[in-house]
C-alpha cells in the first residue's frame, strides 16, 4: 500500500512537473497535454497522408477544406507541444510573488502572493482550478490544473491534486499573508 501511494505521488508530480523547495513551489499545469497533442499530431500526419487517396471520392472543395483544417490543427498542436505545455508557474515566498515562465518570453511576475486567489472555473461539463489576482481574477486568470469532470476517476484525480499540490500552494500563500501581518 505504501509503495502504491508513493507511485501515485511520483506520477502526479511528474504529470505537473511539480517541484517543491522550502520557499517556493513550481508546476507546469498543462504538461499532460503535451503527450495528447503529440498523438493528435501523429493522427493529423496520418490523415494528411491518407487523404489524397480519397480526393476523387470527396470532391475538390471538401478535399482542400480538410487540408486547411488539418493545417490549423497541426499549428495548434505544435503550439500546445512547444509553448503551452512548457509554461511554468512559480510561487516564490522569498520574493513574495507568483511568476509565469514561458518558452517565448522571460520569467514574469504576474502578482504578489497576497493578491493570489485560487478559484474553480467550469466550462461545458468539466472544470479546473485557476489562479488570479483578488481584484481582477475574473478578468485575467491562469489555469493551474488539468480539467476534472464527473465520475469516480475524475474525483480521485481531483482529490490527489488537492492533497498533493493545491494544499502546498495554499500553504505558501498563507505563509506570505502571515509574514505581511
Amino acid at each position: 500500500m505504501k509503495l502504491m501511494k508513493y507511485y501515485t505521488i511520483m506520477k502526479l508530480s511528474d504529470k505537473y512537473n511539480f517541484h517543491q523547495k522550502p520557499d517556493s513551489i513550481s508546476l507546469q499545469p498543462t504538461k499532460s497535454l503535451q503527450k495528447l497533442s503529440q498523438y493528435f499530431l501523429i493522427g493529423i500526419f496520418i490523415a494528411a497522408l491518407i487523404l489524397p487517396f480519397f480526393k476523387d471520392v470527396i470532391g475538390e472543395v471538401l478535399y482542400y477544406s480538410i487540408y486547411v483544417l488539418l493545417g490549423y490543427s497541426c499549428i495548434h498542436s505544435l503550439y500546445d507541444i512547444l509553448i503551452r505545455a512548457k509554461i511554468c508557474y512559480t510561487f516564490d515566498l522569498k520574493n513574495n510573488a507568483v511568476f509565469r515562465d514561458s518558452p517565448i518570453g522571460s520569467k514574469k511576475k504576474i502578482m504578489t502572493l497576497e493578491e493570489a486567489v485560487i478559484f474553480v472555473n467550469s466550462e461545458m461539463g468539466s472544470w479546473h482550478y485557476r489562479l488570479g489576482a483578488k481584484k481582477s481574477h475574473f478578468i485575467k486568470s491562469y489555469t493551474i490544473s488539468e480539467n476534472f469532470g464527473c465520475g469516480k476517476k475524475s474525483d480521485n484525480r481531483q482529490k490527489e491534486y488537492e492533497d498533493q499540490i493545491l494544499a502546498k500552494i495554499y500553504t505558501i500563500i498563507e505563509s506570505a499573508c502571515k509574514v505581511k501581518i
